[in-house]
């Protein structure tokens, strides 16, 4: 499957990823940065434990694809 590269500023870092286009915001922040505070529980967005913030606003990262992020601020509890 392809991959596309996906640049998104993470925690005040600019950061580049390669994602599969169905892999979930969540998935490549533990899996593609190593940041592992981003937890996936559900995969549904119920329980809220992918929580992190899109440009301020809190968003589930299960539910958001990694691609749709390109150009974005994303802070995780890691940059809390």
């Amino acid at each position: 499957m392809s991959k596309y590269r996906v640049t998104m500023t993470v925690n005040g870092q600019q950061r580049h990823l390669l994602a599969e286009p169905r892999q979930s915001l969540a998935e490549a922040l533990r899996n593609e940065l190593d940041l592992t505070g981003t937890h996936l529980g559900c995969e549904h967005g119920v329980c809220g434990a992918c929580t992190v913030l899109l440009e301020g606003e809190p968003i589930r990262g299960c539910l958001m694809l990694a691609v749709q992020a390109e150009g974005a601020a994303i802070t995780t509890i890691e940059g809390v």
